[in-house]
């Protein structure tokens, strides 16, 4: 399979799963979590990946009829451009009855008629609401057709103010945003992984960013070798937090570190869950885990 496809279907999974855990996880009096439509859709995209994966594994490895053989011989390999990619993306999210284009349709739906939405009115709204604190807002400026211009505004903000680790972060959030919102605009979720690592650039020990691409990395493909990264990145976590006061939401990186160590070196992995859970006593999965 193309690897450039490979990268855009694992992203699209990673959007879906890590960034509403890191924003949902944030400091916060009060700290939404995804609801169970987002979580099922990850796990019907994550498992239309996998199949169509092992499918293209399988032809790649049988053997090409003796009639075709000559053919294949003579025959260049044609080559796939990126606009083939996005358009093939694209219309495999079309088709999927539950996926995020059906999903999209239902939350556009729910706001009677798309409605007006004042941008400057609201604005400051959306600079301190992510999608997942408060997803009404950010569906209404989506379905009267203003995400574009919400965003310009955003990276004009981040643009004047290139070493505001907050203002970073905005952006970010309104580039996930609306991957949420129309899966189809998946390159913001690169825009975003770029915008974390100018943020770690500017605050090596920002919680949010650094777990947020830690995150993403756990669900690319082994080969791309993500996994590691996403290792080194909850390694430092995990030293930079004990460094400090626990605080709740610190949790999931020991939780999450284990979980990638545990195919891999089991007893370290359950060294890492103990720690958290010696850190974080009413975190009733670390406990178990920690067992």
């Amino acid at each position: 399979m193309n690897p450039s496809a490979v990268l855009v279907l694992s992203t699209l999974l990673a959007t879906a799963a890590a960034t509403g855990i890191a924003f949902a996880l944030r400091p916060a009096a009060a700290e939404p979590t995804p609801g169970p439509s987002l979580a099922q859709e990850l796990a019907d995209l994550k498992a239309d990946q996998q199949k169509l994966l092992a499918r293209l594994d399988a032809m790649a490895k049988a053997p090409a009829p003796a009639n075709q053989a000559a053919a294949i011989d003579r025959t260049a390999v044609p080559t796939v451009s990126a606009d083939q990619v996005a358009a093939a993306v694209e219309a495999y999210l079309q088709k999927r009855p539950a996926g995020a284009a059906a999903l999209l349709a239902d939350a556009a739906g729910k706001v009677a008629g798309g409605g007006a939405f004042d941008l400057d009115a609201e604005f400051a709204n959306l600079q301190s609401k992510s999608f997942w604190e408060d997803g009404d807002l950010w569906r209404r400026l989506h379905a009267a057709g203003k995400m574009e211009e919400a965003i310009a505004r955003f990276e004009q903000l981040a643009k004047a103010s290139p070493n505001d680790p907050q203002v970073q972060m905005q952006l970010a959030s309104a580039y996930l945003s609306y991957v949420n919102l129309d899966q189809t605009k998946w390159q913001y979720s690169m825009k975003a992984d770029g915008v974390f690592d100018k943020v770690l650039e500017l605050d090596g020990k920002h919680w949010e960013a650094r777990f947020t691409k830690a995150m993403s990395y756990t669900f690319w493909p082994d080969f791309l070798g993500k996994k590691k990264e996403a290792i080194s990145h909850f390694e430092t976590l995990v030293a930079q937090q004990e460094s400090m006061p626990p605080q709740a939401n610190e949790a999931q990186t020991y939780l999450y570190l284990g979980n990638l160590l545990e195919a891999r070196d089991p007893a370290k992995a359950k060294e890492i869950w103990q720690k958290g859970a010696r850190r974080h006593p009413d975190n009733q999965e670390l406990a178990n885990k920690a067992k």
